[in-house]
């Protein structure tokens, strides 16, 4: 009996090949469709010993469809998203609990007390400084993260959705919401300390996702893909 055929490590480079020249860019989703192919044209091997790798890798890929693997792409893309939101929500609930709720509660007193006895234009003042602050802060990681990528030519999906932050929109949605409320309308002492505590949340959320998670990063990936621990470096 014939020893049955299998995918040779040169295979499996023109694998990974042709996943990136089919516009999947990042390693943790170029390595599932690689152990997809591969297993995929194991199979075929079995069946039809004398098949050619190419002619068994275009079958394949033709049972993706007409957008080839830009839907798993797409679907891969959603589940990080969402699992990114999960650990922002984490890691946000902490300062509804013991003890940074208590920062959280003496922040508020400090800025509705500032509004309330100074000029209610600080909050629009602390907003901006927040806003500016980000925005550095957002394109300093985002250069770090191109640097890294091009060091280790190596891109995961769910790093970049963490170092980009997905929340650009939120930098210019949020403030201009509150700075809109503050000054068209009369506000009573209750919208005053409304308004500081969607300041404080707000500059919270800003922290969580520019410093708690960066900060964490690495945990995290490691957790969800671990060979990417053996190639960081």
């Amino acid at each position: 009996m014939n020893k049955e055929r299998k995918i040779a490590d040169e295979e499996v480079k023109q694998l990974y090949a042709f996943t990136r020249k089919h516009f999947v860019e990042y390693y943790d989703l170029q390595t599932e469709l690689v152990d997809h192919l591969a297993n995929a044209i194991e199979e075929k091997w079995q069946q039809q010993p004398g098949l050619l790798f190419d002619d068994a890798l275009q079958q394949e890929f033709k049972k993706f469809g007409v957008f080839g693997f830009m839907d798993v792409v797409e679907r891969r893309q959603m589940a990080l998203t969402k699992k990114y939101r999960k650990l922002l929500w984490a890691y946000f609930r902490e300062y509804f609990k013991l003890p940074k709720i208590l920062l959280t509660i003496v922040l508020t007193v400090l800025l509705a007390k500032s509004i309330q006895h100074i000029h209610a234009v600080i909050a629009p003042i602390l907003l901006f400084s927040i806003l500016i602050f980000s925005l550095v802060r957002f394109f300093v990681l985002n250069h770090r993260y191109r640097k890294k990528v091009k060091q280790t030519g190596y891109r995961w999906m769910l790093e970049e959705i963490i170092f980009r932050c997905g929340s650009l929109p939120v930098f210019i949605f949020i403030p201009y919401q509150i700075i809109e409320y503050v000054y068209d309308k009369e506000y009573s002492t209750v919208g005053q300390w409304i308004l500081a505590a969607a300041v404080v949340l707000f500059a919270i959320y800003q922290y969580i996702i520019l410093y708690v998670i960066i900060n964490r990063a690495e945990v995290h990936l490691e957790q969800t893909y671990p060979e990417y621990k053996l190639l960081k470096q």
